[in-house]
């Protein structure tokens, strides 16, 4: 009886630990360091697949006002590229579940997702991905992007699971990433600058 205790207490000792971090004052990424990491620690990385797709990413001078830096995605999106051929940038807010650790982080506290743009004109999709999404499936906005700098405030209620997968009811208390990704055929360049969450439904 002893042992099967000990084996017991080892093997949830073992388990995956789960931890939430809160996001205190919304901000994702400025870029204002100059470097590929986030408020939170966690890397910015270019993210392509499928067939000629490709993506690279830049942080360097410029933004929008009076922004010094930005993050510039470049890449290309083949004619006939369809949902699986995805080329953009992606950053981690935690690690899903499966991990070693679980970490997910809790936006429960804000109302949406905001963000500056320019670039290629066309469409983009905005992504928030969460650890109760495990089959790809994640919350997907999109928005038109012009050459001009717009700042996109997108709430919560605006981003949609495409369908393909299990549906799973949005909470705000489990993120694992923020991704930017091209919806439109062909190559494209984006700037992208000051990501963050936001509490107020009034205009910045």
């Amino acid at each position: 009886m002893r042992i099967s205790l000990l084996v017991l207490f080892l093997l949830v000792g073992c388990g995956p630990r789960s931890s939430t971090i809160p996001m205190l004052d919304g901000k994702v990424d400025d870029f204002e360091d100059g470097n590929r990491y986030n408020e939170l620690g966690y890397e910015w990385e270019s993210v392509s697949g499928g067939g000629e797709t490709n993506a690279t990413i830049f942080i360097e001078p410029g933004g929008r006002k009076p922004s010094v830096y930005q993050m510039t995605i470049g890449g290309m999106r083949p004619f006939g590229s369809s949902g699986d051929k995805v080329s953009g940038a992606r950053v981690a807010l935690g690690n899903p579940t499966g991990s070693t650790d679980i970490v997910v982080t809790d936006v429960t506290a804000y109302i949406g997702l905001e963000l500056s743009m320019s670039g290629t004109p066309g469409s983009y999709i905005v992504q928030i991905g969460t650890a109760s999404v495990k089959d790809f499936d994640f919350y997907n906005s999109y928005v038109e992007v012009t050459e001009e700098w717009n700042v996109f405030r997108i709430p919560f209620s605006r981003f949609a699971q495409e369908g393909f997968g299990k549906t799973k009811s949005w909470t705000g208390e489990d993120v694992t990433h923020i991704a930017i990704y091209s919806n439109i055929i062909g190559p494209y360049q984006l700037a992208v600058d000051n990501v963050t969450f936001y509490s107020s439904s009034e205009l910045p």
